[in-house]
């Protein structure tokens, strides 16, 4: 098969600095980083460096299912690049970018004031070969994406 890519977008009312650094705070990201319902964190550890690696143990159904990786690229506050390798990969490395754009003053929703912060967040994961890994990521990372929306608005 050939790999295939999911592309997921979401706009957060939020500063991309705040956000950028939700990313790599292993206490922060355990409060949000939520792919789904019935889906916890068990353990987060995370070293913030090119060739530091992650790991993100979630928990579903009393099973704890390792999610794991390593940074490619960290040029803050705009980019993230890493490795993902997951059950859901078929325990296989995965390529995800993650870019940040300020879109403070680019908005025409009547709810947000033109000073206040907001961020486009694009998530791009390649190298996913099958269906069922396309449509689980393209799902689990939109909840992701909320998820961090929500904990913002909180």
């Amino acid at each position: 098969m050939n790999p295939q890519v999911i592309k997921v977008e979401r706009e957060i009312n939020a500063d991309l600095n705040r956000i950028f650094q939700a990313w790599l705070n292993a206490e922060h990201l355990s409060r949000w980083f939520l792919s789904g319902e019935n889906i916890g964190i068990e353990s987060v550890f995370i070293d913030p460096r090119p060739g530091g690696k992650f790991s993100i143990n979630m928990s579903i159904d009393g099973k704890i299912f390792p999610h794991t990786g390593e940074y490619i690229t960290i040029e803050e506050p705009h980019k993230l690049v890493f490795t993902w390798c997951s059950h859901a990969t078929d325990n296989r490395l995965t390529l995800v970018t993650v870019t940040l754009k300020d879109i403070s003053k680019k908005t025409n929703d009547i709810n947000v004031t033109s000073n206040q912060p907001r961020t486009l967040i694009t998530l791009v994961h390649e190298k996913l070969i099958s269906d069922i890994e396309i449509k689980n990521h393209n799902h689990g990372w939109t909840n992701v994406l909320e998820a961090l929306d929500i904990w913002f608005r909180d």
